[in-house]
């Protein structure tokens, strides 16, 4: 459709998830200057796009790659950094929605352009778990009490605010356990949209190796209790809204 454009703001990714083999294909974070980026959203807006939407394999590391590199945007320097950025497309004319978004500490900063209406009011943001022993074979984040208390604190600056999330079931060696404190946090978290994956093998990703491997059977049943979860979750939050603007 015209009406949206996907805007994409640098390529590879300097992350090294085990079950991901996107460093490997496409090698570490390249960021494109802000200006290029500006100017191509600039030509967007003017063409009638109404709705940019912002990607790339890791959107809030965004300039980390240059030092966070000025250029010149119009009358002056502008960073290539994720808050500048999506300061600077707040102000084209369009709805800017921002896509896979690592849960880096500086995305708090965000936040307040979303309550400013400058940005949309959602975030991408793939979790993929939520057992920190899970995280940690997977190499992401692992502090999810610490997670929930900044989602928390996002609703207040931002209380309109729509997450939208993915997470893997089954990744190799998850136990009932790990699997049950990923269902308790999802109830705490209380995501607006979340989608769920059974953990499949990718030649050459390391998380083969990390741990056995989970029965099929058992990777199915997760994904239906996961979602069954999830389902409670979505329809309280849908009904909350009924009689809302």
């Amino acid at each position: 459709p015209r009406h949206y454009a996907y805007l994409k703001i640098s390529e590879g990714c300097n992350n090294r998830c085990t079950f991901c083999i996107i460093p490997q294909l496409r090698g570490d974070l390249v960021s494109r200057p802000a200006a290029d980026v500006l100017r191509e959203a600039e030509k967007l807006v003017k063409a009638g796009v109404k709705e940019l939407l912002v990607v790339s394999q890791d959107t809030s590391a965004y300039g980390i790659d240059t030092r966070y590199a000025t250029s010149p945007w119009r009358d002056r320097e502008v960073r290539a950094r994720f808050y500048d950025l999506a300061k600077e497309l707040g102000e084209l004319g369009a709805w800017v929605r921002l896509h896979y978004v690592y849960p880096y500490p500086h995305v708090d900063e965000v936040i307040p352009l979303m309550a400013e209406g400058k940005v949309l009011p959602y975030l991408d943001m793939p979790l993929q778990h939520a057992s920190p022993t899970v995280l940690k074979r997977m190499r992401r984040p692992g502090n999810q009490e610490k997670m929930l208390e900044r989602i928390r604190s996002w609703r207040t600056t931002c209380p309109d605010l729509a997450i939208r999330s993915t997470f893997i079931v089954g990744f190799p060696g998850e136990t009932d356990e790990e699997f049950e404190e990923l269902l308790t946090w999802l109830k705490e978290a209380k995501l607006e949209r979340v989608g769920c994956f059974q953990y499949e093998p990718v030649r050459g990703a390391p998380a083969n190796e990390v741990a056995e491997a989970v029965p099929d059977a058992v990777k199915a049943e997760r994904q239906r209790r996961f979602m069954e979860t999830q389902q409670a979750v979505s329809l309280r939050l849908q009904k909350a809204k009924v009689g809302k603007r």
